[in-house]
């Protein structure tokens, strides 16, 4: 079950065999970030994109989610898929630039160019996370996410949205349980969030 509300660099591990390697244990959780399909009308606009940890609770696993998933490490392994095709495994990534990479894939899917920090572009976009959550009990996987997407220019704000979502899965197999409900709800909580609206506020 999933609900969703929505209110008006790059990092990675070297080695291809160590990141295969930790994707089948514990160290690291797969996160399967299904694209969109691309809107009807592109947005011909460019940013950068930066992220800023809002999170009262710092910790993604609660301490009996942790018990289950025991020796992961807080790297996640990326893999994007587009409507109708295979997934593309991109990396591994800490928090952070998890969440970055994916957005990037979501802005570039509507037509958005992103480019580095430092360089000119017509807009900053800033993703603020406020809550990203996984707790286990009663043999479910509970998770929750919440944050604001906001255009910024000269450190003055454009635009904002607001989304959080929460999704639950009752466990059979462990980790795959716990990847499924993480890959559920990061894909439908970054593509419920309204580009087109977001960019037509802030006057694009």
């Amino acid at each position: 079950m999933r609900k969703f509300e929505r209110r008006p660099v790059r990092w990675a591990v070297g080695l291809l065999a160590l990141l295969m390697a930790g994707c089948a244990t514990s160290n690291v959780l797969s996160v399967n970030y299904q694209l969109p399909m691309r809107p009807g009308e592109a947005i011909p606009r460019s940013v950068a994109i930066a992220f800023e940890d809002a999170r009262k609770d710092q910790a993604f696993l609660s301490p009996s989610a942790r018990e289950e998933l025991e020796g992961f490490t807080d790297v996640f392994a990326l893999t994007v898929t587009p409507p109708g095709r295979g997934g593309d495994l991109k990396g591994a990534y800490p928090l952070g630039p998890l969440f970055t990479e994916i957005l990037r894939y979501r802005l570039e899917a509507a037509g958005v160019k992103v480019r580095p920090p430092g360089a000119g572009v017509d807009a900053l976009f800033t993703f603020v996370l406020k809550e990203f959550r996984m707790d286990f009990g009663d043999r479910k996987w509970n998770a929750a996410v919440a944050y604001e997407g906001r255009l910024m220019k000269n450190a003055t704000l454009l635009s904002q949205q607001a989304v959080n979502g929460s999704a639950e899965r009752l466990m059979w197999m462990k980790k795959a349980d716990a990847e499924k409900v993480v890959g559920e709800l990061v894909s439908d909580a970054i593509n419920q969030m309204d580009l087109v609206a977001l960019f037509k506020q802030a006057g694009f």
